[in-house]
This record gives C-alpha cells, sequence and structure tokens, in this order.
C-alpha cells in the first residue's frame, strides 16, 4: 500500500504516513491562498521545515486529539525529544487547523488530500500564518522538527513534490511581476490620458481593490457563496473573482453617476438663483 495512504497499525509508519498526508496537503494549498500569503508562507519553508512541522502536527494530533492506544504509542517516541514541552503551542493552531487537522488524517484519496488543503489555506487566511510562523522560528520546535526529521526523514516522492510545487511558485512569482509591471505602465498612461472625472473613478476602484485583496478572495467568495447549494472550493474562489468584478462594475458606476450628478446639481442651483 502506498505509503501517502497508510492507516494500518504499525504505529511508526503510521506516524509517518500521517505526517506525510499534512506535508502534501500544505503543497497543495498554496493554490487556494491569494499569493501574497502564498510568497509569506513559502519564505518560511524548505523541504526539512516542512517535514518537522508535519511530523510535530501529526504527533501531536495523534497523542492529544485520537489519544487510544496510537495516541500512547506515539507519545513515547515523543517523549525522547522534549517535544512535551511545546505541545501546547502546537495545540494553539487547532481551533484555526481543526478542518486541517481532521482531514489529513482521515484522507484516503488525492481529492481528499486537495480539501484538506483547502482547508489549510482556509485556516491561514484566517490568521493561522501568524501561528505557522511561530511553530516555523521556535527554537525548541526546530530543535526537536530536527531530531523527529533525522529519525523519520521525508519520502523521496516528497521531496521532489516540494521542489516542483516551489519551482511552480517561483515561476507564478515572476510571471505576476511582469504582469504587474505591464499593467502598471498602462495604468500610468491611461491616468495620463483620462479626464478628471475617469481619474476619480479609477482612484475609488483602486481603494476597493486594496480592501478586497486585504481581506483575501476566499473569504468574499464565501460571502458571496452563503446561500448556494453546497459550493466547491473552484466555485467559492470563482465567485469570488465575480464578484470583484461586479463590485468593481458598481464602484465605477457610482463614481461616474455621482461626477455627472454634480454639474446636474449646479445647473439647478444656477436656474434657481436665475428666477
Amino acid at each position: 500500500m502506498d505509503l501517502l495512504f497508510y492507516h494500518g497499525d504499525e504505529t511508526e509508519k503510521r506516524l509517518v504516513a500521517v505526517a506525510y498526508r499534512a506535508a502534501e496537503s500544505i503543497l497543495r494549498s498554496f493554490k487556494y491562498l491569494l499569493p501574497s500569503i502564498g510568497s509569506e508562507l513559502w519564505a518560511l519553508l524548505s523541504v526539512d521545515a516542512l517535514w518537522g512541522l508535519a511530523l510535530l502536527a501529526a504527533g501531536w494530533f495523534l497523542t492529544s486529539v485520537i489519544s487510544g492506544p496510537l495516541g500512547l504509542a506515539v507519545n513515547v517516541i515523543f517523549l525522547a525529544y522534549g517535544v512535551w514541552q511545546v505541545w501546547g503551542t502546537i495545540g494553539d493552531t487547532y481551533a484555526l487547523l481543526k478542518d486541517w487537522f481532521w482531514g489529513f488524517y482521515n484522507a484516503t484519496t488525492e481529492p481528499e488530500l486537495d480539501e484538506a488543503g483547502r482547508h489549510f489555506a482556509e485556516g491561514l487566511a484566517k490568521g493561522g500564518l501568524t501561528l505557522i510562523e511561530l511553530l516555523v522560528t521556535h527554537k525548541a520546535l526546530k530543535f526537536a522538527s530536527r531530531k523527529l526529521a533525522a529519525k523519520y526523514p521525508p519520502p523521496e516522492r516528497f521531496r521532489e513534490r516540494f521542489q516542483e510545487e516551489q519551482r511552480k511558485a517561483q515561476s507564478q512569482r515572476e510571471s505576476s511581476k511582469r504582469q504587474g509591471e505591464q499593467t502598471e505602465a498602462e495604468r500610468r498612461r491611461a491616468a495620463s490620458e483620462a479626464t478628471p472625472k475617469e481619474r476619480k473613478a479609477l482612484e475609488r476602484l483602486q481603494e476597493l481593490r486594496r480592501t478586497v485583496e486585504a481581506r483575501g478572495g476566499i473569504e468574499l467568495g464565501q460571502d458571496l457563496s452563503k446561500n448556494l447549494p453546497s459550493p466547491s472550493a473552484g466555485h467559492v474562489v470563482a465567485i469570488g473573482v465575480i464578484g470583484l468584478a461586479v463590485t468593481g462594475l458598481f464602484a465605477l458606476a457610482a463614481a461616474a453617476s455621482q461626477e455627472d450628478e454634480q454639474p446636474r446639481k449646479r445647473r439647478s442651483r444656477k436656474k434657481r438663483s436665475a428666477r
């Protein structure tokens, strides 16, 4: 059986398999993250740091939540590394990432791992990135994760997957940078040619874009899809993009309407004065 989806009774193999699913689901989360959050997460991670974090997450979940004979056996393994001192710090992530923990633990198929990745992305968007940063940079946790990773090294296939996703992210960042430079040049040229009314409307749209980016595309999509039956992750993201476009059009129309209304009001006041 593939190690990734192993759910058997061998304690150490089960621990590694659960950690493997945790790490793999994090790699899959990047497609659900805003580029800005994804870049911050990549800056924190190396293949060894991610694997160590996954081992700690798997170990904490098995001992603290699953418990039972499996949890007790894993706890004996972890006691040798002193991680009990930082169990509380790892547990602090559970409130935000509960669906992710259960998702990677129970996953038996590729789509279920994708779903766990989506839950991880949602947790980060709600503030989980700060907790992940704390876990990755915590001295005691770094020490424990290095020791654990030395005893339970990451599967070779996981190393390959990490490098694949890293190259993909780098390519996307470079493409976005080029597009951003081109878009900025076009924006400046258009702004120089725009009328005062159009410039004010563009400024309002830029403020709207910054507001939406601060909230996150996933949250916007979720807000707009609350009344839809069982929206998928792709639908949520698509709805978020559509919502942004529609909201932008409304803002542009409102801005234009306001600009058109002001001359009419001035003409009306002049007519009343003339009477």
